[in-house]
């Protein structure tokens, strides 16, 4: 059986026994009413709805699919991204239902529009994050909800917002002085929290904050070997697991000598909820190490008399230690790498103490995804050793690799006589 055709986008007629139509829930001249929307040719909606025979453009208000069953009116709201389907789907149940197929369910009760003010769409969005999120992630999200968004928005519901709100927002964060990447994802969070009442599709590809996607920085094999030479046997184990195992900041701190396998060579990413740590995007991963850094990290424990859930880079406390980025400043420093030219936030200069910019812990993660891939380890292997859920994350680490083999063909080749 051929499946039905989603009759009825374009008319604005009474009669709805054979047909499924799509409707838009707008405000006009004041007050909310039903249209028939207007499709693209290509099927596609861009908000377009049909008013006393003439096509307008409404991005306010839901979208609804209608049709009459056992006859009554029933109406039910769809996203935009899923509406020409809904109506198909519906379409093809109808007719099943005619024919007999299978048997007509009870009426869907006329579904009322409901506004939702933007302080309760906010704080009910909020909620959810705090529960489901990090807290770092949960901070962030207040911040640009509680603060950007409440301030940029002018209109009473979440629902009304449109395009023009979310470039409003965007231009409002270039306003409080922050850079076009934050912008971005500021941009991500707000839209999120539209897409959940129904608003999506509203930033167009021009739209976008720009920026530019830099190439992440790694540590050259001679500032390593110059912190090494210069590190305490503690700071080496630290600088050197981190760079082995390539785990982020919150992993390294809260690893415990139980998650080192030392007869197979493997870090573990675990779950830790006395230290209220979960892994990102809520997966578990195991790390492949070294042989060497693993016998460092089984003297480090002998040498400790740790027990196994004692954590492997804890503080003086045995609590995860909140301050190892300031090892790696110090022991730069130390080693004579410090720029010079640096100035933190608070106006620490990098020529007077450990404040070089350039020097950081997350950096050692860089270094190792950069250097697995420019060693031949295949980028689906790195992106499960990263804990990477999307392989996008896990790309931009090529741009940083140097090819061995692309340097022999420069330096061999006609250009490399020309210019020399």
């Amino acid at each position: 059986m051929p499946t039905p055709k989603p009759r009825g986008l374009l008319l604005n007629a009474p009669e709805y026994a054979d047909r499924v139509n799509l409707i838009k829930k707008i405000k006009v001249d004041g007050a909310w009413r039903f249209a028939p929307v207007v499709a693209e040719p290509n099927g596609r909606l861009k908000d377009k709805v049909r008013i006393n025979g003439a096509v307008e453009t409404h991005t306010e208000g839901a979208y609804y699919i209608e049709w009459r069953e056992r006859g009554k009116r029933c109406r039910v709201s769809v996203a935009r991204e899923d509406a020409v389907a809904e109506v198909r789907k519906k379409a093809v149940e109808l007719q099943a239902i005619r024919d007999g197929l299978i048997a007509s369910p009870e009426p869907v009760v006329e579904e009322a529009v409901v506004q939702t003010p933007i302080g309760d769409a906010i704080d009910a969005y909020l909620r959810y994050v705090k529960m489901q999120r990090k807290s770092r992630t949960f901070l962030t999200y207040r911040y640009t909800l509680d603060v950007l968004l409440r301030s940029s928005y002018k209109k009473k519901y979440v629902e009304d917002a449109t395009r023009q709100d979310a470039i409003d927002f965007m231009t409002y964060c270039y306003e409080q002085g922050l850079g076009s990447r934050t912008v971005y994802d500021k941009v991500v969070t707000v839209l999120q929290l539209f897409k959940k009442h129904g608003r999506s599709g509203l930033m167009e590809k021009g739209d976008w904050p720009k920026y530019v996607d830099a190439i992440r920085p790694m540590y050259e094999p001679e500032e390593l070997n110059a912190m090494f030479s210069v590190a305490t046997g503690d700071e080496s184990d630290l600088l050197k697991f981190i760079l082995g195992s390539g785990l982020r900041d919150q992993e390294h701190r809260t690893i415990e000598y139980v998650d080192l396998d030392f007869r197979h060579d493997l870090a573990r990413v675990t779950a830790k909820p006395k230290w209220d740590f979960t892994p990102k995007n809520w997966e578990e991963r195991v790390v492949p190490l070294p042989h060497g850094l693993m016998e460092r990290m089984k003297r480090r424990m002998e040498r400790k008399k740790a027990r196994p859930h004692d954590l492997v880079f804890g503080n003086t406390k045995g609590k995860p230690d909140s301050e190892l980025d300031m090892v790696v400043k110090r022991v730069a420093e130390r080693a004579g790498l410090n720029c010079g030219h640096c100035v933190t936030e608070h106006g620490n200069k990098c020529a007077e103490g450990p404040h070089c910019q350039n020097f950081f812990l997350h950096k050692f993660r860089h270094t190792f995804a950069t250097n697995h891939l420019r060693d031949g380890v295949d980028i689906r292997t790195v992106q499960a050793w990263m804990g990477h859920r999307d392989i996008k994350s896990t790309m931009v680490y090529l741009k940083g690799i140097r090819s061995k083999d692309a340097a022999h063909k420069v330096n061999n080749g006609e250009l490399a006589g020309l210019v020399a």
